[in-house]
């Protein structure tokens, strides 16, 4: 791991000097705010059009998602490891496919070979292979949206989503992943998927979506799908949310979800002021620490401490 973040350093500095100085001063959460607001479609258009900004988000991605672990993307990996723990080798197993998978954090991180990669952007990609280059590690990574049908068979017997799913803005790029994920998975292959603090308000939300991978293929482990919160450090929490399934059945024909199943729906309702507060009083604390030490928490169990509780920075901190 230590490794991967030493290349992750490295590869950052390289890229540096490339990015043109217009884009210097663009932000991780504001880049991140245009993909957002935008279409998957849209999104590329922009950095196409706007040449080097796409090197300034793999840039800060590497000094800020990832920053040695402090990142939260790099924390998240580092959270999902711990959970899975002895289990990682059967959940994580076989053939690999990670979607949405940026620099090759979770790879990376997890040491995972056998992995092939997708993203949308291409110099996410280009970082992921530099990294890959120092670390003698021998995974694939491919340009394509998730939000198409994906350019792969029945190959694979693990499906990593790891900070993605929550940015699907419309339910039929939701239900075409379920239908996607379920189509590339082997019998019995498992499917992965981590999801930020503020994605979800409510433990019903995450049931939801429980219910819904039913409905394409999918059983839910209950013993390892819940939120993991960080246990080590009284400046900061960090957590998120994660979801374990396995295919049972091949997903058949158009199944119709609840209309009011949606990511867009499920957020925390925080206001943009709101948000600005709480970013300004705990990111400079959350920079001093990296999290080491992860506690979870299953379905079961948050339905019964937490299951009418809005689920933001206070709650957590109490459970």
């Amino acid at each position: 791991m230590e490794k991967w973040y030493a290349a992750c350093n490295e590869t950052a500095a390289e890229l540096y000097d490339s990015i043109p100085e217009t884009y210097r001063t663009r932000t991780f959460p504001g880049i991140i705010g245009d993909i957002k607001a935008l279409s998957s479609k849209k999104a590329l258009s922009l950095f196409t059009r706007k040449s080097g900004l796409g090197k300034q988000y793999a840039y800060l991605y590497m000094t800020q998602g990832i920053d040695g672990g402090k990142g939260y993307q790099a924390c998240a990996s580092e959270a999902l490891s711990s959970v899975l723990g002895d289990q990682k080798d059967t959940i994580l197993r076989g053939k690999i496919l990670d979607t949405g998978c940026a620099v090759g954090v979770t790879a990376g991180i997890l040491s995972l070979e056998n992995v092939t990669g997708f993203d949308l952007f291409s110099d996410l990609l280009s970082a992921a292979r530099s990294i890959e280059s120092l670390t003698a590690q021998n995974n694939s990574y491919v340009v394509s949206d998730m939000t198409l049908t994906w350019p792969f068979r029945r190959a694979f017997d693990t499906v990593v989503c790891g900070l993605v799913c929550h940015h699907l803005k419309i339910q039929r790029d939701i239900t075409d992943f379920f239908k996607n994920a379920n189509r590339v998975l082997n019998r019995s292959g498992s499917l992965v998927i981590t999801l930020p603090s503020g994605s979800i308000s409510e433990i019903s939300h995450l049931n939801s979506i429980a219910r819904a991978l039913g409905e394409f293929g999918f059983r839910v482990n209950r013993d390892l799908s819940g939120i993991v919160l960080s246990d080590d450090s009284p400046h900061s929490l960090f957590w998120m949310f994660l979801i374990v399934a396995e295919k049972v059945s091949d997903e058949t024909g158009d199944v119709f979800i609840r209309t009011d199943f949606g990511f867009q729906m499920y957020r925390t309702p925080v206001t943009r002021a709101e948000k600005s507060v709480i970013a300004k009083e705990t990111v400079k604390k959350q920079r001093l620490v990296r999290h080491t030490r992860f506690r979870f928490i299953t379905l079961g169990d948050l339905e019964t401490c937490a299951a009418d509780k809005t689920l933001v920075y206070s709650t957590l901190s109490e459970l």
